[in-house]
């Protein structure tokens, strides 16, 4: 069987192995190339968006739930708009801590507007409640559909098992956002959370529209080696320095944005020149002051400021403490921007400072001119629903390749079950042709025995009856000849010998019993002529069978005790006795005759070959006789 079977199994071995590396398996399995081909057309969407950017880390880590016992708890944090307004967008990012991983988001949430502070009634904008959502650092973006609300509600309905102490179950966001008008109207909104944990500067409801998140500017980065403004250097840190955009008229002021300084030559100096207090001006009316208290560094973040109601032509910020660099201090801004209308109006304005430094990537225009040091700046609603989309894709894709794994296991499992049948079936067709090749080589050895009796039976049978003939009318001839007489005599026994032979032939591979009795009967009856003797045997159904060497060899036995009776032994009884049980033939052969001493055996006699016989077929005969008193041989042997 395995030469038969070598090459198939070496070629299935071959074909598993391709599979594995990358060959397609949707011939067993056509929901494979449906998937693939979605695949393909996700992964080429995904590249066709902004790449995500690096994860800013910064110290307001964002809003951090109340710790609950049990992950289905109930916790939830709302934003107070002020008014109702028509929403186009709310996008909530994720929190970090530490690692570039979101940190206790929700598994399960609900994002609701309404206009009334306790949700009596109220739309929903997004419901996650059905399954669990995979954590990520990407922003989810929540379109609003202009929506009129005033207050915003966030709700976990599964939390997250806090990191290292999985017995606490928390939710935490690191910044609302809500967009409306093309400016987000959360920034530095109320926050009402009846269940929060306060632990500055890292965690505070406050913190959660305080324009500070993990996703850093929103930037189309290019190489254009165009870092911003930047002060004089200065050798103390209290020294002041300002800088302005004049708009050229009064213009509708809705939020300012300073977008802080990132150089490239300084590549981990995040919010470079970003000064520890600061005030912002508009006409001289102060906006924002941190005079009194330092501000924290914002990163890459952008610090915004909401102005609603403002008209004003410039905008002034002044530092009186000052950003250290090395051993000296500096002032410095990428740029600044004021929106009306979700239009930057700063863009082109005219930069004014107090004093400068100024090389080829540092500039006054720079500070107006719609860049960040790395790259354009764009508009943060849309940024943020591409990278809101990216997510999206990403979880898809992870999606199709969980399904894709499941249908790749049917198609292995559809190719095992294939490879069984085929092996079955080649296993079965071989079997079919060895009983079809041993049916036939018994056919021919059938034929070649009925063709080897036939041969015997037609030229030898034929020339020893002529021979008998021939001598039994010699003898009639020319009178009692003692070699005539023998030349008869031998003639007879070969005669009969032959058709044993024949018998022999004929039988088969394994001949019943009773066929062997016969052929004895028939032996008997040639070979003890003018002898009286009996031949007894079972009757009935029994019907074992023997091998056909032990038919030979117990029939050839058989012939050598009656031949020496017939020709030694002057008897004029023989009595002949068979039987045999399922694993057992005796044989008893009894005579009259004068006996002899089975102690000496000669040449002659015959009573070895009757050992050897016995010998050969695993039995054992006993021999015993006396002078005058006859003989009796009896033959046990297996018929296995």
């Amino acid at each position: 069987m395995m030469p038969c079977l070598k090459p198939w199994l070496l070629s299935l071995a071959l074909f598993s192995t391709s599979a594995q590396a990358g060959a397609p398996w949707s011939w067993l399995n056509a929901e494979l190339g449906v998937l693939e081909t979605r695949q393909d057309q996700l992964r080429a969407e995904l590249s066709a968006l902004p790449p995500a950017p690096s994860t800013q880390p910064h110290e307001h880590a964002g809003f951090h739930s109340g710790f609950a016992p049990h992950a289905d708890s109930i916790r939830w944090v709302q934003v107070d708009l002020g008014a109702e307004r028509a929403l186009n967008a709310v996008v909530v990012v994720p929190a970090m801590l530490g690692s570039a991983e979101a940190y206790g988001f929700p598994l399960r949430f609900r994002i609701d507007a309404s206009n009334d502070p306790l949700f009596g009634d109220s739309v929903t904008l997004s419901d996650q409640t059905g399954t669990d959502v995979a954590p990520s650092l990407s922003p989810w973006h929540i379109a609003a559909n202009r929506v009129k609300a005033r207050y915003v509600r966030f709700t976990a309905t599964k939390l997250s098992a806090q990191p290292r102490l999985g017995k606490r179950f928390i939710f935490c966001l690191g910044e609302m956002l809500v967009f409306s008008g093309g400016r987000n109207i959360a920034l530095r909104a109320e926050v009402f959370a009846p269940n929060s944990v306060e632990t500055l500067p890292t965690w505070s409801p406050r913190h959660l529209v305080d324009g500070c998140h993990a996703l850093g500017l929103p930037v189309r980065a290019d190489d254009v080696p165009n870092n911003g403004w930047h002060s004089a250097i200065f050798t103390r840190a209290d020294s002041t320095s300002w800088v302005q955009a004049d708009f050229g008229s009064i213009r509708d002021v809705e939020e300012i944005r300073l977008i802080p300084a990132h150089p490239r030559d300084y590549p981990d100096r995040f919010g470079f020149g970003f000064p520890r207090r600061f005030k912002v001006e508009a006409d001289g009316k102060t906006i924002f002051d941190s005079i009194s208290a330092d501000f924290p560094n914002p990163g890459d973040t952008p610090v915004a400021f909401p102005t609603p109601g403002l008209r004003a032509q410039a905008i002034r910020i002044t530092a009186n403490a000052l950003w250290e660099r090395s051993a000296d201090f500096v002032f410095a801004l990428a740029e600044l921007q004021a929106f009306a209308g979700g239009q930057n109006i700063a863009l082109g304005a005219t930069v004014m400072s107090s004093d400068d430094t100024i090389t080829g990537s540092w500039t006054r225009e720079q500070l107006a001119d719609g860049r960040s040091s790395s790259g354009v700046l764009l508009d943060e609603a849309a940024w943020l629903a591409v990278l809101s989309k990216r997510r999206e894709i990403s979880f898809r894709l992870a999606m199709l390749d969980a399904d894709r794994a499941m249908e790749m296991l049917r198609a292995r499992s559809r190719a095992a079950y294939l490879a069984i049948v085929i092996v079955t079936a080649m296993f079965s067709a071989w079997l079919m042709l060895l009983v079809r090749l041993r049916r036939s080589r018994r056919l021919e050895m059938e034929a070649l025995r009925l063709r080897i009796s036939r041969d015997l039976h037609d030229e030898i049978g034929s020339h020893l009856g002529s021979i008998r003939l021939m001598s039994e009318l010699a003898l009639r001839e020319n009178g009692d000849s003692e070699s005539l007489q023998e030349i008869h005599r031998l003639a007879g026994e070969a005669a009969e010998s032959m058709r044993g032979i024949i018998w022999l032939v004929r039988e088969g591979d394994a001949p019943k019993l009773t066929s062997l009795v016969e052929a004895m009967r028939q032996s008997a009856g040639s070979l003890l002529k003018g002898i009286e003797w009996t031949l007894a045997s079972p009757e009935g159904g029994d019907v074992a069978s023997a091998s056909l060497e032990f038919h030979r060899q117990v029939f050839l036995f058989f012939r050598e005790a009656v031949y020496n009776i017939a020709r030694h032994a002057k008897a004029t009884r023989v009595s002949l006795q068979i039987t045999w049980q399922a694993k057992k033939l005796r044989m008893v052969i009894e005579d009259d005759g004068c006996g002899f001493d089975a102690s000496i055996v000669t040449a002659g006699n015959g009573l070895a070959n009757l050992r050897h016989r016995a010998e050969v077929l695993g039995g054992d005969v006993k021999i015993t006789s006396a002078a005058g008193k006859g003989a009796r041989i009896v033959l046990e042997a297996p018929l296995s």
